[in-house]
């Protein structure tokens, strides 16, 4: 039998990690990515000073740590036993399995940074005294604000508290007979009640984290016992706050009949802190009473059995447990190719980044990238980043936005589709179907004996039961002959298209973030789920259609509400917005943290204000939607620039664009169609609207890229989700968007969402 061990903070050392960060560059560069800096500069070149503080160090140490065991098991294969002293038990996790690699890095990275926060508390080692010896000096003189923090051997104790407390407690430990007392070098009392408050805020973050089964045991420095599976998650987080058991840990292992020869450090080259420990523990107490364990075990084995028999009895009384994967429709995720019923919806000019999209497709999650308001060769781009990031069976889709009045844009985007071969898409601000969505539809039909499958698959996102009505139905026979008579499409896609619904599947849009018609899901999912209905009526053989919801979903209350209504599936869109991916920037994302649900309105669209048409954004310490208001207000009152005042006019060109009229038509005229430019000249009503519509693209550009100079004017699409998220997160370890990751949002919110349902129904039985 073999352990291998893993050395914890006192292990670092400048050049720790040489050779390992040029073998393993794919998971050096994913720590660098979640820790925001190199973590091969901190090691090879330090300088020292920052490599000890606790929260460079930790992840250091566990980077180091995990990358010299990958190296060891290439040649020497697993172990049976694991061990890792204090942060590097999260080294021992990842080589059972536990975790995988980032979820390592994002774990001891915040642990690290928040035990780093700690202040006014030290350690010190006794050597001499045993723990009981140790414990009992502490009783005897009632030490206030002293602890039993970690126990190296059997006569080497660690103590832990206020600085003051453990400097004064030298004369008493020396006095009680030990033979050596020396304060460390240490920023925090670690191990101990003083990290109460750090234990509880990571508690929070790892709530959020997939802990599997261990394939190997690992050895638990809170109970020197394995790992139970049930309680893994629950005794790291405790770990924090109790002390290191190591010394019993290596008597365990002793009594499982290992030698000293079966131990193995694994750490920084040249260190050896952990495996002397193992000989002093061998010496000074040797093994724990095999006698002692059988009777734990067999003990161990009888409350496994009566929990077994408990859970089978209970399992024949009461209902199926709600659980992620068991929201929504299981269809759903089969015809989609996703682990759980949850879409991450479109936000426009890449918002919804090509991270963000890679992140959630890496997680098995459909994510739809914001092509809307982009470029034909930035789309491409970002499609191309995503498909090579990506697993070739890994889902993503692109949005599909409607243009009314630029329908050329809807069929240079079909083009790109198909180019790329982007199997999905999510067909937004549709009123009517058009002919750019049928030809990306009528590519790549095929034909199943009686049946019809369609490879480019569309989720119209919809708000109104008639606009879904039309995409419930086959393509209209005038777009079809349109189509066949261009040479778009051939007589045999035409056929096969007026066999199966435009849709695979709808989104019912909500009072949402952006562009919204402020319905609300109680009215419209079923509305929708009976149009949806007749529709599988009228196409038996084309499958089943899906129908989810979107639009105020930003706590598990929320998602609970809608799979209650009977949707397939769940959209987020707004609690993205404010994800480390989201293609927007920090001082947009530091406004989305801090609202609450009453921070939104409405204001007029920047691209169809003619039209009445609304967006919903933040109003929460911004000027926007004030301003808009009165341009669009300006619009409809006067037929010209020149019938405006003066003053107003001024006003206006000074506090709004910081430029004059004539400059800000110049920048239309450079974006624009010569045609729209050369008709703006000759209608002074057009004009001034191109001119307004530009305030409408500045204070997006401003918001996305975070001008601060026009912080007052950005213009940020969010719906009352947001803040409903702000306030379920806030004291939990997604409090900051830093933390927040999309991913992990949509897994945390799943899984709430089933335990939510899961009390509720309790509660109803």
């Amino acid at each position: 039998m073999k352990a291998l061990m893993f050395p914890g903070q006192g292990a670092q050392r400048i050049g720790m990690g040489a050779g390992l960060f040029d073998k393993y560059p794919e998971l050096v560069s994913t720590a660098d990515s979640v820790l925001s800096y190199s973590v091969r500069e901190l090691c090879l070149d330090g300088p020292m000073d920052r490599l000890t503080r606790t929260q460079f160090t930790q992840p250091a140490l566990f980077v180091v740590n995990a990358l010299s065991y990958l190296q060891h098991i290439e040649t020497s294969g697993e172990p049976d036993y694991l061990l890792g002293h204090s942060v590097s038990e999260y080294v021992a996790l990842f080589a059972a399995g536990v975790i995988d690699f980032e979820t390592g890095v994002r774990l001891v990275h915040r642990r690290g940074t928040l035990m780093g926060q700690a202040q006014n508390g030290t350690m010190a080692a006794v050597l001499g005294l045993t723990s009981e010896q140790v414990d009992a000096t502490i009783r005897e003189h009632s030490l206030q604000d002293v602890y039993a923090a970690n126990v190296n051997t059997p006569k080497q104790v660690v103590v832990s508290g206020a600085t003051a407390a453990i400097q004064a407690a030298e004369s008493v430990f020396l006095k009680a007979g030990a033979s050596r007392y020396k304060v460390l070098a240490v920023s925090g009392a670690f191990h101990s009640p003083f990290m109460a408050e750090a234990r509880d805020e990571f508690a929070g973050f790892a709530a959020k984290m997939t802990f599997n089964a261990p394939r190997i045991q690992v050895l638990s420095n809170v109970t020197a016992r394995p790992h139970t599976t049930q309680d893994l998650r629950e005794r790291m987080v405790e770990q924090i706050v109790a002390p290191v058991r190591w010394a019993e840990s290596i008597r365990y292992l002793l009594a499982k009949g290992l030698a000293f020869a079966d131990f193995i450090e694994i750490g920084p080259e040249g260190a050896s802190v952990v495996r002397p420990m193992v000989k002093r523990t061998e010496l000074e107490a040797g093994p724990l009473d095999p006698a002692v364990l059988a009777q734990e075990e067999e003990a161990m084995q009888a409350a496994a059995a009566a929990t077994q028999q408990s859970a089978v009895a209970a399992s024949n009384t009461r209902r199926k447990k709600f659980s992620a994967d068991t929201l929504g429709s299981r269809a759903f995720c089969d015809a989609f190719g996703l682990r759980y019923a949850y879409v991450g919806g479109a936000m426009y000019r890449g918002i919804a980044s090509t991270d963000l999209v890679i992140r959630l497709g890496r997680a098995g999650l459909l994510g739809f990238f914001g092509a809307a308001g982009l470029s034909v060769s930035e789309t491409r781009h970002a499609v191309q980043q995503i498909k090579a990031s990506l697993p070739e069976d890994a889902p993503f889709g692109v949005n599909f936005i409607s243009h009314i009045h630029r329908p050329y844009l809807e069929d240079q985007l079909t083009d790109l589709l198909l180019e790329q071969g982007v199997r999905v898409v999510e067909a937004s601000a549709f009123t009517e179907v058009t002919a750019a969505l049928v030809r990306y539809r009528a590519k790549g039909l095929m034909q199943d004996g009686t049946r019809v499958r369609a490879r480019n698959k569309v989720i119209a996102k919809v708000s109104r039961p008639d606009v879904a009505a039309q995409f419930l139905s086959a393509a209209p026979q005038r777009i079809l002959d349109k189509l066949c008579a261009s040479g778009a499409i051939n007589a045999d896609e035409a056929e096969r298209l007026s066999r199966i619904p435009m849709a695979d599947a709808i989104c019912v849009e909500s009072d949402s973030g952006g562009h919204t018609d402020q319905g609300m899901p109680f009215n419209l999912v079923p509305a929708i789920l009976q149009e949806r209905d007749q529709a599988q009526a009228r196409f038996p053989d084309f499958g089943p259609i899906f129908v989810g919801a979107g639009g105020g979903i930003g706590s598990p209350e929320a998602a609970a509400s809608v799979f209650v209504l009977g949707a397939d599936f769940i959209v987020t869109g707004s609690v993205n917005q404010c994800t480390v991916e989201a293609g927007t920037s920090d001082m947009v994302k530091d406004i989305l943290q801090s609202i609450d649900v009453q921070d939104t309105t409405y204001a007029p669209s920047g691209e169809m204000f003619e039209l009445g048409s609304k967006v919903q954004v933040v109003k929460k310490g911004l000027f926007f939607p004030t301003r808009a208001d009165k341009l669009v207000s300006l619009y409809r009152q006067h037929n010209s620039l020149d019938e405006i005042s003066p003053q107003l006019k001024q006003q206006i060109q000074d506090k709004y664009f910081k430029r004059t009229f004539e400059q800000v038509f110049a920048d239309v005229s450079a974006t624009y169609p010569a045609s729209e430019t050369e008709r703006a000249q000759l209608q002074p009503k057009h004009y001034m609207g191109l001119v307004f519509k530009r305030y409408f693209r500045d204070t997006s550009d401003w918001a996305m890229s975070g001008d601060a100079r026009h912080k007052v004017d950005f213009q940020v699409h969010c719906g009352p989700a947001m803040g409903a998220f702000n306030r379920w997160v806030a004291q939990t370890g997604l409090a900051s968007w830093r933390d927040r990751h999309v991913d992990e949002v949509a897994l945390h919110l799943l899984e709430q969402t089933a335990a939510l349902l899961d009390r509720r129904f309790t509660d109803m039985a």
